[in-house]
């Protein structure tokens, strides 16, 4: 069931997404959520508070890898199925929320683009942010490693394999297409899905 902090929160997702964090006033955020300056105070105290508490609701909680992913048991070839399926419901949960209906130049702004702006502001204004968004992204490519690991330990991967550097191409390939395709319709989890399998063919142990 929505709290009262959940429906500020989401509101002012929406405020944030389509605007500067400096234009966005605790007078535009209160009016956005139906409430009286008196009354956004009473959950929050001051605009950083706001924000910090919308990006670690929609960012830090969101991307975190035990939000989307299982362990790394099992096969790595079941990992990766888990893995995408897990950036799947993300995203699908992200869209509906950052689908602001507005639109520039006639055309829809992609939720995607809102999102990606709604990391940078957060890149800028939220202190400390260096250091979690650094924490998140260590924490998934430690997921990869033990999966790897695991999958060499148990004669499914080719022998030789580097196992630090594969982890590190799972784990990059992902945020460089998320990269790359951010700046257009949002990532593309088949093209996604194709990078994996093909690379995990690459270093799959082969019959004899």
């Amino acid at each position: 069931m929505k709290t009262n902090r959940d429906r500020i929160l989401e509101e002012c997702l929406r405020v944030f997404l389509s605007m500067n964090y400096e234009r966005a006033s605790i007078s535009r955020l209160s009016e956005a959520c139906g409430l009286s300056r008196m009354g956004i105070h009473h959950y929050y105290p001051d605009k950083l508070s706001i924000f910090r508490a919308v990006a670690d609701r929609y960012i830090f909680e969101a991307q975190a890898p035990e939000s989307k992913f299982d362990t790394a048991e099992g096969s790595l070839a079941d990992f990766i199925d888990r893995y995408l399926e897990g950036i799947r419901r993300t995203m699908a949960q992200l869209v509906v929320r950052c689908d602001t209906g507005e639109e520039r130049g006639g055309e829809p702004v992609a939720p995607n683009l809102r999102y990606f702006h709604l990391l940078i502001q957060t890149r800028l204004y939220y202190p400390g942010a260096e250091e979690k968004f650094r924490r998140l992204l260590d924490r998934t490519r430690a997921l990869w490693l033990d999966a790897v690991e695991r999958a060499a330990r148990s004669g499914e991967l080719a022998e030789g394999c580097d196992v630090r550097r594969t982890a590190d191409a799972f784990h990059q390939i992902h945020f460089g297409l998320s990269f790359e395709e951010g700046f257009f319709k949002g990532l593309d989890l088949e093209a996604l899905r194709g990078q994996y399998h093909y690379l995990y063919e690459l270093i799959r142990r082969r019959e004899t």
